[in-house]
């Protein structure tokens, strides 16, 4: 591998999301060489969620979070 490739790729849509008090990080990325998006969602106080499964696409990834939290509520992720 080239030294000065990166190793992953993260998605523009990976950042802070907050809803009713509580915040969130959002890291959508894909490792470098790779067509599989994977997701991770951490709480503030560094409670980590990850999907076992990869996305199609980081647009993919995204809807899935904005999906838990339409149906669960953000507060899932504490």
């Amino acid at each position: 591998m080239n030294q000065h490739q990166p190793l992953s790729e993260r998605s523009e849509l990976s950042g802070r999301y907050t809803e009713g008090g509580i915040t969130v990080v959002v890291e959508i990325f894909r490792p470098s060489g790779s067509d599989d998006w994977r997701m991770e969602v951490t709480s503030l106080e560094d409670q980590l969620t990850d999907w076992n499964e990869s996305f199609a696409s980081a647009t993919e990834a995204w809807e899935e979070f904005i999906y838990v939290v339409n149906t669960e509520g953000l507060a899932v992720f504490l």
